[in-house]
């Protein structure tokens, strides 16, 4: 049995966001079950599973605000600060760093973490 892959078939086809924003608003707007809907539209039970979890993250975004320190905990005040950076997200991880990071790669690892 010969498991490699089949150079003559072309990668799946991508969908446009668009198009994906717009069909998972119809599902949203039906009273259908993630099946019957499927069925109806044409995709994967497993698709609109993936494009929800991705509409639940988009309508969630990563923000960051500047936050200062209270005069007492300053270290000029004799308090060692242990950690740079303390995030807490909203599921309850907790995410500390030594340095700070630029908020790109904060939210990159935010994101590779599912937080």
């Amino acid at each position: 049995m010969d498991i490699t892959a089949d150079p003559s078939r072309s990668p799946r086809p991508r969908t446009a966001d668009t198009t994906r924003r717009e069909v998972v608003a119809r599902y949203h707007r039906s009273d259908l079950t993630q099946r019957a809907f499927c069925e109806h539209a044409g995709i994967p039970v497993s698709t609109l599973q993936w494009w929800l979890v991705k509409a639940r993250r988009e309508a969630t975004p990563v923000t960051f605000r500047e936050v200062s320190l209270p005069d007492a905990a300053r270290p000029d005040r004799g308090v060692d600060l242990a950690w740079a950076v303390e995030i807490v997200t909203r599921t309850g991880v907790t995410v500390r760093l030594r340095e700070p990071l630029a908020p790109t790669v904060i939210r990159f690892l935010l994101r590779s973490a599912r937080c």
